[in-house]
């Protein structure tokens, strides 16, 4: 919330200690963001494309989840990236303001 930007091939990763049914919103958030759930085996489970700012809608995950990783806007759609694809974690960072 509140980030006005999000550089490209970067994202903002939440880890959640067990795999549960989720939901994301994206009030107090300004752009347009991809959320990609995943479960605790590294499969997306499902995505959330070209999500709406501000909006206090909730965005559910559909099935359990441990992983969510939002990304810019039309990011899943310009590299392939689809539910039931495998993902991999590597250069994870804590990077607040």
């Amino acid at each position: 919330m509140y980030r006005n930007e999000l550089p490209a091939f970067s994202g903002m990763l939440f880890i959640f200690p067990q795999e549960t049914l989720l939901s994301f919103w994206m009030k107090n958030t300004p752009l347009p963001l991809d959320i990609i759930y995943i479960n605790a085996s590294f499969t997306i489970v499902h995505i959330a494309e070209n999500t709406t700012p501000y909006s206090t809608a909730r965005i559910p995950s559909k099935y359990p989840a441990k992983y969510v990783l939002e990304v810019n806007s039309g990011f899943c759609q310009r590299h392939g990236i689809v539910a039931k694809n495998r993902v991999k974690f590597s250069q994870v960072t804590s990077k607040l303001p």
